[in-house]
């Protein structure tokens, strides 16, 4: 159990910083995931992952929040991967990058070198897109970008009832100025899910350990320097040393969390769950946030693919996946990606909707399928007000989590998403789309003034599963991470991933966590 590095999860990040130091051969590297494999059908299958991996206890930690003062004291479902590859093997596979303006922020605030000039070359070194290099895309790396590879009617209608209703036509969401409405590409390869492990860590390399079934305990310190990490693995406690570095990439919820069970974060909070302070960083647990959004679900006149998953839909959609990896089996969790602005005053886009040809609900206790023929958009707030907590439930490094969302404590997110449900209502109301409805599930046709719009907000927004900023990057009191991703007032601990976005981005996590990854790679080794 000497190594010279040490990751702590292969989620987006992890494997990222896990592949790129032990690609030279040289380096001892350890990867240390508490799920188990990622050569599983519901997790390489996408339509698979859907029905058989969120929500699974093999595959998802079903993290759950704690009750939420902005919205009358409800209560979150939190799916999180809990598998080889991390939630990059049970999300949704959608390759979108934060706005360019995103990354100047970022700079702008004390994240020096983090400005969108900075951080192209890290986008476009990690990807191999179907479509070839250019200015913005990369061709030839680790993961794989393509086309959708699966059609339905009804997905071209929500495409054309979008221009109908003012949005532009974009055939690349992710080149600059954000803003229209296209067709997705996703993280899979000819069809199958290309997760982050695929990506990064499933070539074997003799330097490169990579451990399933491993459940972190702690980092362990000698004075203020991280030496290795304490783990749990069979039932048998398990000491490994890292010589030159430790990295932590166990995500928004699982990075603070093994942060303060270490022994690092505010020290009153340690103290009361009986936790040993080894250094005093008080924003460790702070900042969290997530995109607040609403569900816009319509019943509809032909069949979608909630209602397409009897026996021999499994047997044709199945056959298509495997043999031609094409059909039902390939969807990514949305077709059509739209991005547009609650007011036409804003600078920028800060409103998504997400379109799917299927009739789901996120609730409380995770998604549900209805069914009858539906299909469902989402509404979120792409750089939400409000700020929530993780913090330590107990001692115990089994026990998940508190996390405070806070999702709706800032009025001003109200306002944008009430702003985007109205919106994404008049898409549904065009007429490419409006044929094909014969009935409005969610909001419901009664929602129709402001007041009665801020009800349907409270009484059902909820985090669209990008948890972020629990860890964040910058200069300023709070802050976490420097701006290479050390652990302020540490050495040889960094952390990689969604954690230390100081702002969420303008978009899905998954690419811009994998950039992360990629970067704190770099950082690492210039140490």
């Amino acid at each position: 159990m000497e190594f010279d590095y040490i990751v702590i999860g292969s989620g987006s990040g992890g494997s990222a910083v896990a592949g790129r130091l032990a690609e030279d051969g040289r380096a001892r590297v350890l990867v240390l995931e508490a799920g188990g494999s990622d050569r599983r059908l519901a997790v390489l299958m996408p339509a698979a992952s859907y029905l058989y991996a969120i929500g699974n206890p093999n595959y998802d930690w079903r993290l759950t929040s704690q009750p939420d003062p902005s919205r009358g004291g409800r209560t979150d479902y939190m799916p999180r991967g809990k598998v080889l590859g991390g939630s990059s093997s049970i999300n949704g596979m959608l390759y979108v990058r934060g706005q360019p303006e995103d990354f100047d922020d970022w700079a702008a605030a004390g994240c020096k070198g983090w400005d969108a000039t900075s951080v192209l070359p890290y986008f476009k070194r990690a990807e191999d897109n179907e479509n070839g290099a250019n200015d913005i895309h990369g061709a030839g790396g680790p993961l794989s970008v393509q086309n959708l590879r699966t059609s339905h009617p009804l997905s071209d209608a929500f495409l054309h009832a979008s221009l109908e209703a003012g949005l532009p036509l974009t055939s690349d969401l992710n080149r600059p100025p954000q803003g229209g409405v296209g067709y997705v590409q996703a993280t899979q390869k000819r069809g199958w899910r290309c997760n982050s492990a695929r990506a990064y860590i499933w070539k074997r390399r003799p330097n490169l350990t990579v451990l399933t079934g491993a459940h972190v305990r702690r980092i362990t310190f000698e004075g203020k320097q991280a030496n290795g990490v304490e783990f749990q693995r069979g039932g048998e406690t398990v000491n490994a040393r890292a010589a030159r570095g430790v990295v932590l990439a166990a995500g928004a919820f699982g990075s603070p969390q093994i942060l303060q069970l270490s022994g690092v974060g505010p020290q009153a909070h340690l103290r009361e769950k009986g936790v040993a302070v080894v250094h005093d960083l008080p924003g460790v647990g702070e900042n969290f946030h997530d995109h607040a959004g609403t569900s816009h679900i319509a019943w509809v006149n032909q069949p979608t693919y909630n209602v397409q998953h009897n026996l021999w839909n499994a047997l044709l959609f199945g056959a298509l996946w495997l043999f031609a990896g094409r059909g039902p089996g390939t969807t990514p969790d949305t077709h059509v990606l739209a991005f547009t602005r609650s007011r036409p005053d804003l600078p920028r886009c800060d409103t998504q909707y997400h379109f799917t040809p299927a009739g789901y609900d996120l609730t409380d206790t995770g998604p549900i399928l209805f069914d009858r023929p539906a299909v469902t958009a989402l509404n979120n707030v792409h750089r939400p007000w409000s700020r929530g907590t993780v913090r330590l439930a107990s001692a115990d490094p089994f026990a998940p989590p508190a996390i405070q969302p806070n999702l709706l404590g800032d009025e001003r997110d109200i306002d944008t998403l009430i702003a985007g449900a109205k919106q994404l209502r008049a898409i549904f109301e065009a007429p490419s789309m409006a044929r094909h409805v014969i009935g409005e599930f969610k909001p419901g046709p009664e929602v129709r003034s402001d007041d009665e719009w801020a009800d349907y907000v409270r009484s059902t927004a909820i985090g669209i599963y990008h948890p972020s900023g629990t860890c964040k990057m910058g200069s300023d009191p709070m802050a976490v991470v420097d701006e290479t991703l050390k652990v302020r007032g540490l050495s040889n601990l960094y952390v990689a991933d969604a954690s230390i976005m100081p702002v969420i981005v303008s978009g899905n996590l998954n690419a811009n966590c994998i950039m992360i990854g990629e970067r704190c790679a770099d950082f690492v080794k210039a140490a």
